[in-house]
């Protein structure tokens, strides 16, 4: 896959293009520029000096002194750096002839440059004292002044550029702190968010308006996907204790139960513990019901599931099957005997008097029955079978010796 480019880099990039490209437009404009202004005064400048170089040959020209005019001619080529200099007679014959040495090597290059781009030739009358012309003197320009000016504007040129360059560094650096910094922070709140689900953090102030409304308006998203979230999470809560809790007691529900059996079963049969199953029926429920009514009932039920739980340990699991019928889970058991032990503390809780309002107080035991694993049982049906009949065992044994149900004082029982 293709890496896709950063704004930090595409921001870096264009400041230093603008910078690229604003120097060589300014460095075009100053050359041209500079090349006729330069032009101009080295047209000048040799018109000038062919018309002194006249004055001063005037007299050795009348009288044809050839050293004279040699010595006079001589440092002007040196000194003002002429390609040529020439003297003509009016009849178009020369007189005489400077020129300096070729020049070679790097010399050699920087003066065809400088004839190449910048030619300049002059000439002026040379006038006895009558103003008669005597003599043409004209004047080549070899050029290189012009070739070391331009490598001096080329070396400022090129500082010039590694300025901007470093200021559009510092730009771009600038600019990342003030527009790349806060979108990297919202880019990772985002990715945080999706990955641990923190839909309670925000986005921190932003110093430019425009990134400073866009973390406002993501704020904002995310408060409404937080409250969104929240009642999702009560709605999932609330169909999970419909799915897995009795709605009258709040007691784990059969489903929950058969699904912590299972659990308890694979546990024990990794690790060789053992955990027991206490079946148990309320004993008398119907005569509560038919004599106080259904809502008596329930809240008999209500009441009974309070004791259950505060009897058992925090580890096992109460549960309702349905009607006056619940279950215990016990894991893990150490032994025996602590099954038989929660069963008696179980019986023991039942035996104070159910408070059930204006119904009155009511008396109402449970019929437990008990298998262990692997003692009783090592599959989920042989448990719960051999529970079920101990409980019914029990409930038998129960109704042979129980005395008939008595209530206190507010009962309306017969």
């Amino acid at each position: 896959m293709t890496a896709r480019p950063t704004l930090a880099g595409m921001l870096r990039r264009g400041h230093w293009q603008v910078a690229s490209v604003t120097l060589l437009l300014f460095g075009l404009l100053l050359g041209v520029i500079g090349h006729a202004v330069l032009g101009s005064m080295q047209a000048r400048h040799l018109e000038l000096l062919a018309r002194t170089t006249g004055y001063s040959i005037e007299a050795a020209v009348v009288f044809r002194d050839l050293d004279t005019i040699h010595e006079v001619l001589r440092p002007i080529v040196q000194r003002e750096r002429l390609g040529r200099l020439q003297v003509w007679l009016p009849d178009g014959q020369l007189l005489t002839e400077l020129q300096r040495p070729e020049p070679t090597g790097l010399a050699a290059l920087q003066a065809r440059i400088g004839r190449w781009l910048m030619p300049g030739r002059a000439e002026a009358p040379v006038l006895d004292g009558s103003g008669r012309v005597i003599a043409r003197v004209e004047l080549d320009s070899e050029g290189s002044d012009f070739i070391q000016l331009l490598l001096w504007g080329s070396g400022a040129g090129l500082l010039c550029v590694l300025l901007t360059l470093g200021v559009a560094s510092l730009m771009t650096r600038r600019l990342e702190r003030t527009i790349v910094e806060p979108i990297d922070r919202l880019a990772a709140l985002t990715r945080s968010i999706r990955c641990e689900r923190a839909f309670d953090r925000r986005a921190p102030a932003a110093p430019i308006a425009e990134l400073n409304a866009l973390g406002e308006d993501f704020n904002a998203m995310l408060a409404e996907i937080d409250a969104h979230h929240r009642h999702l999470q009560q709605d999932r809560d609330s169909l999970s204790q419909r799915a897995w809790h009795d709605p009258l007691t709040g007691l784990a529900n059969r489903a929950h139960f058969e699904q912590r059996l299972e659990q308890a079963l694979q546990v024990s049969l990794q690790q060789g513990q053992t955990f027991g199953v206490l079946y148990l029926d309320a004993d008398g429920f119907k005569a509560v019901n038919d004599t106080a009514g259904h809502a008596a009932g329930d809240r008999l039920l209500v009441q009974m599931g309070e004791r259950l739980r505060a009897v058992v340990r925090e580890g096992d699991l109460v549960a309702r099957l349905g009607g006056d019928e619940f279950a215990v889970l016990l894991q893990p058991l150490r032994q025996v005997d602590d099954a038989r032990r929660i069963a008696r503390e179980i019986g023991r809780a039942m035996q104070q008097p159910f408070d059930l309002g204006a119904s009155g107080c009511f008396r109402c035991g449970l019929s437990a029955g008990i298998a262990t694993f692997p003692q009783d049982g090592d599959t989920i049906p042989a448990l719960l079978d051999t529970a079920d009949r101990a409980m019914y065992r029990a409930k038998q044994a129960g109704r042979q010796h129980r005395r008939p149900l008595r209530a206190c004082s507010r009962s309306r029982l017969p």
